[in-house]
């Protein structure tokens, strides 16, 4: 019967008792674009962190026949990493539904937008790339400030721990 299935379906869940919270809320909508995007991004960017590297070793593979400096391409590599890592970080945080999760993810976009300037400014990126893929980090910070589903997606606070002097701190 349809009780049966229901019954079936449930069964790896842990009951909960009218004390106890409802289920987190889920991922959807624009949330679930952005994070889409997110992945887009830093694939893209990994992607061209390989590229950056294997073109600097072999510069005529790519019809080269100047070469960036190596510290230019050190500060890249080591930028895109970093962009990637915390991405990591932030995928980490929103599937724990951790309210730093928002924090992050606007720190992320402003220090993706930083990158951006900073590449452009040593000659790495045109103006017009800068633009352009400045806009969906920009869109990204604005939607992480301004989103209710964001504010309600994201509740879980860390746990209160007591602190060596007997008052209590949020870690």
């Amino acid at each position: 019967s349809v009780m049966q299935l229901h019954g079936a379906r449930d069964a790896g869940k842990p009951e909960q008792s009218a004390g106890q919270p409802g289920a987190l809320p889920r991922i959807r909508g624009w949330l679930l674009v952005y994070i889409a995007a997110l992945v887009v991004i830093l694939l893209h960017g990994a992607g061209l962190t390989i590229a950056s590297i294997v073109i600097y070793a072999h510069p005529a593979a790519a019809g080269l026949h100047s070469f960036v400096p190596l510290s230019f391409l050190l500060f890249y590599v080591i930028t895109n990493v970093i962009l990637i890592l915390y991405g990591v970080v932030l995928f980490i945080r929103m599937s724990q539904r951790r309210r730093s999760a928002i924090t992050n993810n606007i720190i992320f976009n402003i220090l993706s937008v930083s990158f951006l300037v900073a590449w452009h400014l040593i000659g790495e990126k045109s103006n017009v790339g800068t633009l352009v893929d400045s806009a969906p980090n920009l869109v990204g910070a604005a939607y992480m400030l301004l989103s209710r589903r964001v504010r309600s997606t994201f509740i879980i606070r860390p746990p209160v721990r007591p602190y060596l002097r007997g008052t209590q701190c949020r870690q």
